[in-house]
């Protein structure tokens, strides 16, 4: 099947209201309060369930945030550009990732610099 553009703001669609539930979820998710629990060992699991909690909507949040931001090029007529070097995102890699900013190149070099940075 060839690659439609139709599917593609299609699937970024579908991913944007999966992103909103779940954020939703994460939002309502209520944890007691650290150190009132009857154990140490209690408030340990609360307070991994929270660090975990926050993740998630780290997560959510970014990936939400990659989806509209891909929604929003479909509307200025920049969807499938490489932000970086304005190049044609390649289909295969747009059919993959419907929400991709760069380039294989591109995001390799983005990689490459962000190990870079972090071997520091």
């Amino acid at each position: 099947m060839a690659f439609s553009h139709d599917r593609a703001k299609r699937q970024l669609h579908e991913e944007q209201a999966k992103l909103k539930e779940q954020w939703s979820r994460l939002e309502v998710a209520q944890y007691e309060t650290i150190g009132h629990g009857n154990h140490m060992a209690d408030d340990g699991t609360v307070a991994f369930d929270q660090a975990v909690d926050v993740a998630l909507k780290r997560k959510v949040q970014a990936s939400l945030e990659e989806v509209e931001q891909a929604l929003v090029k479909f509307e200025n007529g920049t969807y499938g550009l490489c932000e970086t070097c304005g190049a044609r995102i390649e289909r295969a890699r747009l059919e993959v990732l419907p929400h991709a900013k760069y380039c294989l190149e591109c995001q390799a070099n983005q990689e490459r610099n962000r190990a870079r940075a972090s071997s520091r």
